[in-house]
């Protein structure tokens, strides 16, 4: 449509409101978790009992809410910012293949899943001009 060409011109802008966005949604979510203490680290590191782990869920709940936190500053800011995203998704995928191993309901599963598609395909898309490390 016509009417709407001149949102073209925003679309860096755009970039960076959908990038702070998933980045904020990661630390709302997780920083809660990180501050909680070891029994929401062994919540949440029991997820990787799909991948074959059996023990030290206190660790590896600790890990994935410091990666989760981590690489949700990592996109607000833009620095570094494949790898803050990889940071993210590392920890969706171990939250979506726990989701999928408990058969949890198509609606448990959608927003692992879509959260996924998002972050994949800002792995590919970058970090955009408005960054910290752009000039």
């Amino acid at each position: 449509m016509a009417a709407l060409q001149f949102l073209s011109k925003y679309r860096e802008i755009g970039l960076l409101l959908f990038r702070a966005s998933i980045g904020l949604v990661f630390i709302i979510l997780i920083a809660p978790i990180l501050w909680s203490g070891h029994e929401s680290w062994a919540h949440l590191g029991s997820a990787v009992r799909n991948l074959g782990f059996r023990s030290h869920y206190e660790f590896w709940g600790f890990v994935g809410a410091i990666l989760g936190c981590a690489g949700g500053i990592l996109m607000i800011l833009g620095v570094f910012f494949r790898v803050g995203v990889l940071f993210a998704l590392a920890v969706t995928a171990v939250h979506l293949l726990s989701v999928i191993h408990n058969r949890a309901d198509f609606f448990v599963r959608l927003p692992a899943f879509e959260m996924s598609i998002l972050l994949l395909s800002l792995l590919f898309i970058g970090p955009g001009k408005y960054s910290v490390d752009k000039n």
